[in-house]
């Protein structure tokens, strides 16, 4: 099953994840990130008022740009707690972070807007993740490595820290980046995707 894009689509986002799972649709696209800084999230009461916030920095930020393109803008942050844990500066705050999620179960979040034109959507999915206790050695040879460091809450679903993970409740691709089958519905609702062979075409 493959889709075609009715408008010119562009991720403003250079996580190589997200890039992965939008090229799964099949779907020509071009990558334009934006050079949006994120809010400092202190100042965001939730963590849900955050991570839209950045998607709609995101999109809004290059949609300025190219007004006749479909603008995809996401952002992903996981939640412990109550607490936000970006990405990790650090091995110690990746090490910190580890240990605080060995365990625990989590929330990933990960919010998505869609720009084009006038027309502006978002929406976000929660996936709960659940962690086995990780032993000491796993945390200090995993940091050790330059996987955590790009990635939200210093672990990637996808990589071999995937292997931190009893269980998942919720959509999986939302951990990796993308929450691609309610990105997916979104995008041919609007009109701005349609499957190849059909006759459905965005105004």
């Amino acid at each position: 099953m493959k889709f075609k894009a009715n408008a010119p689509v562009i991720l403003a986002s250079a996580s190589p994840r997200r890039k992965e799972l939008l090229e799964s649709l099949g779907i020509e696209f071009s990558i334009v990130p934006s050079l949006k800084e994120e809010p400092d999230p202190s100042k965001f009461q939730t963590a849900m008022g955050y991570v839209i916030e950045c998607a709609l920095l995101k999109a809004k930020d290059v949609a300025k740009k190219h007004p006749e393109a479909v603008v995809i803008g996401s952002d992903t942050v996981v939640v412990l707690d109550g607490e936000i844990l970006r990405k990790p500066q650090n091995k110690e705050q990746a090490q910190q972070y580890l240990r605080q999620l060995s365990g625990e179960t989590h929330d990933v979040i990960t919010a998505v807007t869609i720009v084009k034109g006038g027309s502006e959507q978002t929406f976000q999915e929660i996936t709960r993740v659940t962690f086995y206790d990780l032993p000491e050695d796993w945390i200090e040879a995993y940091t050790s490595t330059e996987d955590p460091y790009d990635k939200a809450g210093a672990y990637g679903i996808q990589t071999m820290s995937g292997l931190f993970v009893r269980k998942i409740d919720g959509d999986y691709n939302t951990v990796v980046g993308f929450p691609l089958a309610s990105l997916t519905q979104k995008l041919m609702l609007s009109g701005y995707i349609s499957l190849e062979g059909s006759r459905v075409h965005a105004d």
